[in-house]
């Protein structure tokens, strides 16, 4: 109510701010308990708290709405956060994971405030793309065309995955995809259950070693397994149904495609290849951890099953480092690859990190493994955090 005998009531919290900062010496406050609920962290609000994972990176120094910079609470991507009080529509009051022992909680930007303002700097940046690209078009409205010039057609790549089949995909595909605005996603605590392995999907750029580390694991037969892929091409001599391959037909395959039956699919010599959330599953059932090389696109369709999957980012050292492993291994490589595999990995980092649940970087294959292989043993342990809707939905 007071400080050092000055009346506070009816002040804004700028105001006391101000205040506050001109003062030096011995400040005596005087002050009365609130009685709101969420104004107090005792264990009966504790019960009613909201965690949620932060999917971007905030400094309160850096934000010129906030109503009181010293009050801020800084966190980056991937950090879960206590919310205690929501009361106010544009800043909750919360505080960090490991932090419970702080006796006050701290300001983060509300779900509704920093959509809003995203959205609004979206706009900005939009608009102004739009505009240069009218200016370069404008430049060339006089130009005559070619009518014997062709068309040119859009490039596609491959790439493997489990199954050894690629999977084509343009590489336009993504340019039609509205850009999602990250803000904050609810978790809630998971604890190990004995009878359901958490899938390990490995998620990175091309020649970066996912393949190398899936296979370490899969050395433990016991433990770890594949999901066994679907086809609608003809078995050949030697392959068992169920064991190499799940064969089925072609218009099997794609009811169950229509059905949102598969993970991935993909189109190769004419007979489509996929791997399914029932063959992950099986795997599952069978008391295993099955391990998956996937597409970060894919990553959409398998968090909304109810396999919660353990996604992991393989990422690239530095360019210097990168280039010396590749030295240090014998393997041959251009320049130009080495920072292709940077840039993807940017990228893939930029769009997909918020569903990343850990991050390895592979400057040395041995290293990583034993980095990987410690932390699916401390998943079989130690709760996670995981999307509430998750265990909603149990």
């Amino acid at each position: 109510l007071e400080v050092n005998g000055i009346e506070m009531r009816g002040k804004s919290v700028n105001d006391v701010c101000d205040l506050l900062s001109t003062m030096t010496g011995t400040l005596t406050f005087l002050i009365v308990p609130g009685q709101r609920r969420g104004s107090l962290r005792t264990s009966s609000t504790r019960d009613t708290l909201m965690h949620v994972k932060a999917h971007f990176d905030y400094d309160p120094e850096d934000d010129l709405y906030i109503p009181c910079r010293e009050l801020g609470v800084s966190f980056q991507k991937g950090d879960v956060l206590h919310v205690i009080c929501q009361e106010d529509p544009n800043w909750w009051q919360a505080y960090r994971e490991g932090e419970e022992d702080q006796t006050l909680a701290g300001l983060i930007p509300s779900r509704s405030f920093q959509h809003q303002r995203e959205s609004l700097k979206q706009t900005i940046t939009g608009d102004k793309i739009g505009k240069e690209k009218s200016k370069k078009a404008g430049t060339f409205l006089c130009a005559k065309k070619n009518p014997k010039k062709k068309k040119k057609k859009m490039p596609y790549s491959a790439n493997y995955n489990d199954g050894g089949y690629p999977i084509y995909h343009t590489t336009s595909a993504d340019e039609y995809e509205v850009e999602e605005i990250l803000t904050y996603e609810e978790v809630t605590l998971y604890y190990p259950r004995a009878n359901h392995k958490r899938p390990i999907v490995l998620i990175g750029p091309p020649n970066i070693g996912r393949h190398e580390l899936r296979q370490r694991l899969m050395e433990d037969s016991e433990r770890f397994a594949a999901a066994i892929p679907h086809t609608s091409r003809t078995r050949k001599d030697g392959e068992v149904d169920g064991q190499d391959y799940h064969f089925i037909t072609r218009a099997q395959f794609e009811a169950d495609i229509l059905s949102r039956k598969f993970v991935e699919h993909g189109e190769y010599e004419r007979a489509y290849y996929g791997t399914s959330l029932d063959a992950i599953r099986s795997v599952v059932n069978a008391g295993k951890i099955c391990v998956l090389n996937l597409h970060p696109q894919s990553l959409k369709i398998l968090r909304s099953s109810d396999l919660k999957p353990y996604v992991v980012f393989v990422a690239p050292p530095s360019l210097e480092k990168l280039r010396q492993k590749k030295i240090r291994n014998g393997e041959a490589f251009k320049e130009e690859d080495l920072k292709d595999i940077i840039e993807k990995a940017r990228e893939m980092e930029d769009k997909y990190g918020h569903l990343f649940d850990m991050i390895i970087i592979n400057n040395d294959t041995e290293r990583a493994y034993h980095q990987l292989l410690n932390e699916i043993n401390s998943l079989e342990r130690e709760p996670q955090w995981v999307p509430a809707a998750w265990l909603k939905s149990l």
